[in-house]
């Protein structure tokens, strides 16, 4: 009997054994394949977080771009419209329109030739969007001047934005742009985007934009350290012959002005605290522009010394000292 038990014993040990193999194949198997799962949510993850990036990035070079070429225009806060459809595919690809004076045409692509960006995509290889507010883009332009794009149901709540666009999602027909077929806001922008009543957010099968505005402080931060310093006068001149602003008036006059009462312009003698007295004040060549655009009303001044002054425009101040030598204080 124990001579017959020997061959079964070692027939059920070989099976058992076999089963312990065949589990542990299919447990390595089911824990390849949890890897891989693993790894590919990983990856795909990684990719989108990288394409997101590369979406920020371009975004922000975009929108630095426009602000810098509103402080450094002939009219300081003109920005600039949106690509001209006309020049695409042609060497002047990426020239802004001249004049963009219909709620149309304040929609389209980023102008980055004239923003001197070279061209700018998302992170999936879509060139950039642009909206501009009215009243940005032709003078007269100041710091009272409203931004009248409206986001997420904020009213007045940009100057500008700048969009990117994504992959296409359903119903969106992108064909290669040319000047007889320009890209089209729809097949670009989703939801309300492409009609100009902007949101940041939506279902994910209709909406994957992504959006950066452009505010109101954001532009004129910039634009009024532009402006103050054309009122004190700028530092590329010779020592001791400012040309014009506060400066010209001390090499003038051996002291700077007194200030002026609100909306006079004319130095009120011994008034130390008040408004700029651009009456009394030399302004030439291309200052015409402080004028123009109603900016010297709106400029606070202090006589601080007959040596310094101050002059304020928002929260952006600068102290006002002779200019001798170059470089000027």
């Amino acid at each position: 009997t124990d001579h017959q038990a020997g061959p079964a014993m070692t027939r059920k040990a070989s099976s058992i054994s076999q089963h312990g193999v065949a589990l542990l194949g299919l447990l390595f198997a089911l824990v390849t394949i949890g890897l891989g799962v693993l790894l590919s949510a990983w990856t795909n993850r990684q990719a989108l977080q990288t394409r997101e990036q590369v979406t920020q990035v371009a975004l922000q070079q975009a929108k630095d771009a426009v602000i810098g070429f509103a402080a450094t225009q002939s009219i300081p806060g003109r920005l600039p419209c949106p690509e001209n459809t006309g020049s695409i595919g042609t060497p002047a690809e990426g020239q802004a329109q001249g004049s963009c004076s219909t709620p149309a045409s304040r929609i389209g692509r980023l102008p980055w030739r004239t923003l001197r960006t070279g061209k700018l995509l998302d992170g999936d290889g879509t060139e950039l969007w642009y909206a501009v507010s009215p009243g940005f883009a032709s003078a007269p332009i100041n710091n009272t001047t409203i931004g009248q794009l409206n986001v997420d149901g904020v009213a007045n709540a940009a100057v500008a934005i700048i969009i990117a666009p994504g992959l296409p999602l359903a119903g969106q027909q992108r064909t290669e742009p040319t000047a007889a077929n320009p890209p089209q806001a729809q097949d670009y922008l989703d939801l309300t985007n492409s009609a100009g009543t902007f949101v940041s957010g939506g279902p994910a099968a209709s909406f994957n934009d992504r959006i950066l505005i452009i505010s109101h402080a954001d532009l004129f931060n910039a634009v009024h350290r532009t402006v103050l310093a054309e009122v004190r006068g700028l530092d590329d001149q010779s020592p001791g012959l400012p040309v014009r602003g506060l400066r010209r008036y001390f090499t003038d006059y051996g002291s700077f002005p007194w200030a002026a009462t609100p909306g006079s312009g004319s130095a009120v003698a011994s008034l130390t605290n008040g408004s700029l007295p651009y009456n009394d004040l030399n302004y030439l060549g291309n200052s015409t522009w402080l004028a123009s655009n109603g900016w010297l009303p709106l400029i606070a001044y202090t006589r601080t010394s007959a040596n310094q002054a101050q002059i304020q425009l928002g929260t952006s101040t600068m102290t006002v000292l002779p200019c001798t030598t170059l470089p000027c204080p």
